[in-house]
């Protein structure tokens, strides 16, 4: 179902997000599968950058890192080079996020140097007010058309909600040769005159979902899709099963194009063979394949290529797999994913195939137990150091005077793993806190480490900036919007008239007697009004929402949890407080900030009103921060140069103007840090 597709996953973030421009660039026939290497060798015989008028201007960001262990690890001497930064004529302080401190609306606030009442991106999720049906909160996909012949008659196009010009491309107007390499929410591609960018988050898989694994098993039974993932059995004839591998969509039959995948099992000597298109290689239980590359015949006209990797979990009595979605091919991708198009080709050149899908850690087949921790932390580890070798590489290889480049690995990893960082989560044990306790701390070292060779690479003219878009927190207990306004009155339930006991699992607002409502929840920490001329079924007069408002606000600061007495809210924003510009129409009339352990519980995000209230977070997704309350869940920012007190996300784009001498324009919210 449509809304299904959309809605389940995005509790996790942006797993299920449709992020992509799908259109095509005719992939015809699948080359011998190419290896990627882990840990990609620089180009170290690259030729040394031709001189640049005046210093230059790099930005690293590190998604979702938490200052209190930044700062802790500094005291421990852990940091070193983000303490040299310090200490070394530079600066630190915390960096204030978006409200509220998710990662679409932190991005596009850095990206526009506005908040999000003038960019409109609130939440993972909107609402559509004419009909209450639940989309995408940044971006629509029109997915697309062919022609009877089978010929590609419209692409599909991906329309992005954010609202406003990013920095980097009044830089770049400027004449300023810049670099873009795997920004979160910076996509679709930017042409940018002479500019190099290659896209991350949003980037989908060639089935339009931002991550669609799989899971291979002679346990499973049938087909099943799942939240995240498709799980497809293998049936074996004797020592070989033959699984039918769904890809992207048919336009025209809405069916999913397959293509075999032969695989053949050595019991005795837990291993399995593959072949695909060509393709072969055998894969001992516990390894990765190289880089699988496919090629989906939609009509004779309209093939798409793809890429993925397999991991062998079990060959013995029984066999397992897990595979990668299906990423766009970067010599052929589905929509354009790099500016030029050509250099997204050019680095499988450099390092071999990598990965192309913007949610480039598979939380979903980690929650689901269709991957291990040890693979999760691993496939992090390399992630994180290809970017870091990309990085280093396009320092060096050509003239830039801004440089942004973006890691996600701190984000992912503390959301799965905080689990074993936080005594008091229903997860926690000591045996995974022994061993994973510090996974979180890994990752800052490796931030650290990358920091340490980019300064390196840099001139005393250069300026170099490190952030995060936001904290982190734990997350103990779901908390249900939706059933608390339903315990209160403000919300009912269809053919349901007892507001002590009306409860719905029916997701995406389906459920709600809208004659009967005044106020719903929908996405992870917003509260509409059932406004009168505005929703469809409105029953809210104009004249009674401020009063109406104050009262949902006061109450549900004065909840608490009854198993411990502690507050479940910190603060509780209204629409005029915190959004003010040209889109705040769109925003919530209450945005919620939790406190630390508590979150929207994910079927009320997605639109139901379980039967409990509070219920243990049993995920193994344990740590969050998107329905946080924003001034308790800053990010961090270091310099190599003295900066004004008080920086917030929004002044970062506004200080690289400044010091490349581009004007900024006055509709801009930040302001410049430098002394």
């Amino acid at each position: 179902m449509r809304r299904v597709g959309v809605v389940l996953l995005v509790w996790c973030g942006v797993i299920a997000v449709v992020c992509a421009c799908l259109a095509l660039t005719g992939g015809i026939g699948a080359p011998p599968v190419a290896a990627q290497a882990p840990e990609p060798t620089p180009a170290a015989s690259a030729p040394a950058p031709a001189p640049t008028p005046g210093g230059r201007v790099v930005i690293l960001g590190f998604d979702g890192v938490e200052p209190t262990i930044v700062e802790s690890m500094m005291a421990a001497g852990a940091l070193p080079n983000l303490a040299k930064m310090r200490d070394s004529g530079g600066s630190y302080q915390r960096l204030a996020s978006s409200n509220p401190p998710q990662s679409p609306t932190a991005w596009s606030s850095f990206a526009t140097c506005k908040n999000p009442g003038n960019h409109g991106v609130y939440d993972f999720l909107r609402r559509n007010p004419a009909n209450y049906v639940p989309g995408l909160g940044f971006g629509a996909l029109k997915q697309p058309e062919l022609a009877p012949d089978g010929v590609l008659a419209n692409p599909a196009a991906f329309t992005n909600y954010r609202k406003g010009e990013t920095f980097w491309a009044m830089a770049s107007a400027a004449g300023i040769a810049t670099k873009l390499l795997v920004v979160p929410f910076a996509y679709p591609v930017e042409r940018l005159v002479g500019g190099t960018m290659l896209c991350g988050l949003d980037v989908s898989d060639i089935r339009g979902t931002q991550s669609t694994y799989f899971a291979m098993s002679d346990r499973i039974e049938a087909v099943e899709n799942i939240p995240g993932g498709v799980r497809l059995p293998l049936k074996f004839e004797g020592d070989v099963a033959m699984v039918m591998v769904p890809g992207i969509r048919n336009p025209a039959t809405k069916q999913f194009v397959e293509v075999p995948l032969k695989l053949t099992v050595d019991r005795p000597g837990h291993a399995v063979a593959f072949e695909l298109a060509g393709q072969t290689a055998k894969l001992a239980e516990n390894t990765w394949s190289e880089w699988l590359e496919w090629t989906f015949e939609v009509s004779p006209q309209f093939r798409v290529r793809a890429i993925s990797r397999l991991h062998v979990i079990e060959a013995g009595e029984h066999v397992r797999l897990y595979m990668t979605c299906l990423q766009m091919h970067p010599r052929a991708p589905l929509a354009p994913i790099s500016n030029p198009d050509e250099y997204a080709g050019q680095l499988v050149d450099r390092y071999g195939l990598y990965k192309t899908v913007g949610w480039r850690f598979d939380t979903k087949a980690l929650q689901q137990n269709d991957l291990t921790d040890d693979v999760f932390l691993d496939d992090a580890r390399k992630t994180m150091d290809w970017q870091g070798t990309l990085t280093l590489d396009e320092v060096a290889l050509s003239p830039f005077r801004l440089m942004v480049s973006a890691w996600t690995a701190t984000d992912r990893v503390a959301h799965m793993f905080w689990r074993f960082r936080d005594p008091k989560h229903p997860l926690y044990n000591e045996e995974g806190a022994k061993k994973y306790g510090k996974v979180v701390e890994e990752t800052y070292a490796k931030m650290d480490e990358i920091v340490g060779k980019v300064a390196a690479k840099l001139t005393p003219d250069d300026l170099l900036m490190v952030l995060s878009d936001h904290g982190f927190h734990s997350f103990r207990k779901g908390f249900s919007i939706n059933t608390w306004l339903i315990r209160n009155g403000y919300l009912a339930v269809k053919d349901q008239t007892d507001p002590a006991s009306a409860f719905t699992n029916m997701k995406y607002l389906e459920a709600f007697d809208w004659t009967r409502s005044k106020a719903y929840g929908l996405g992870l920490g917003s509260i509409f009004l059932n406004l009168k001329g505005r929703e469809g079924q409105g029953v809210v007069a104009s004249e009674e929402a401020a009063a109406l408002l104050g009262e949902i606000r006061d109450k549900l600061l004065a909840v608490a949890d009854p198993d411990t007495g502690d507050k479940v809210f910190r603060a509780v924003y209204t629409k005029a407080e915190v959004y003010k510009g040209i889109s705040e129409a769109d925003a919530p009339d209450l945005q919620v900030g939790y406190a630390d352990g508590y979150q929207t519980e994910k079927a009320s995000a997605a639109g139901a009103a379980p039967k409990e209230l509070l219920a243990p977070n049993d995920d193994k997704w344990s740590g969050e921060h998107a329905a946080s309350d924003v001034a308790d869940t800053p990010g961090i920012f270091f310099s190599n140069r003295a900066m004004e007190p008080n920086a917030a996300i929004v002044d970062l784009g506004v200080t690289t103007l400044k010091f490349l001498n581009v004007p900024a324009p006055p509709d801009l919210e930040g302001k410049a840090l430098l002394k």
